[in-house]
């Protein structure tokens, strides 16, 4: 057999290639458009006009949960595309009392903004200027007392079993 024929034949044996087509930049603006959820949306707002009345462009975030599962972040802010998301773990009865303390810390990140000034090569994000506005929230050091006494990772081993126990339900026939 000529070696060009067996290559072929090799070839033909192979998994097909994907073909990945590129999305055009509206296609991936339109996917990625996160849709607010109300109970946040609300929390958020009384925030802001708690601690930032004078700043109402913070108005325009978009606050959502989370979609994936988390192990050490409770909430982040992307200041470009003006989006908070939170931890589905957070929902739970227990863990949603800490909430207000969350999004006000994620707050005083967009309250910043692109303001604050790279130091040594790096983004202060949590700088002297971000730690001055999140000291003005009083349940600031309980948040951190109960993230470092094991709160968080009790919340997010909560959240696992309980979606593990929700999959494994048999349904009732009778």
């Amino acid at each position: 057999m000529p070696l060009q024929l067996l290559l072929r034949m090799f070839d033909l044996l192979r998994p097909p290639k994907r073909v990945v087509r590129a999305k055009s930049t509206v296609t991936k603006q339109v996917l990625r458009k996160r849709h607010n959820d109300p109970a946040l949306r609300a929390l958020w707002l009384q925030l802001r006009l708690e601690y930032f009345p004078f700043q109402p462009e913070i108005d325009a975030y978009t606050v959502y949960w989370s979609s994936r599962r988390q192990k050490r972040v409770l909430a982040c802010c992307n200041i470009r595309r003006r989006e908070v998301k939170v931890a589905k773990e957070l929902s739970s009865d227990a863990a949603s009392r800490w909430l207000r303390p969350i999004l006000y810390h994620e707050m005083c990140h967009a309250a910043l903004g692109l303001s604050l000034k790279r130091k040594k090569g790096k983004m202060p994000w949590h700088g002297q200027e971000f730690k001055e506005l999140v000291v003005r929230h009083p349940e600031t050091d309980l948040l951190e007392t109960w993230i470092k006494t094991g709160g968080w990772a009790s919340a997010v081993r909560s959240e696992r079993s309980r979606a593990a126990a929700k999959k494994r339900k048999v349904p009732d026939y009778f």
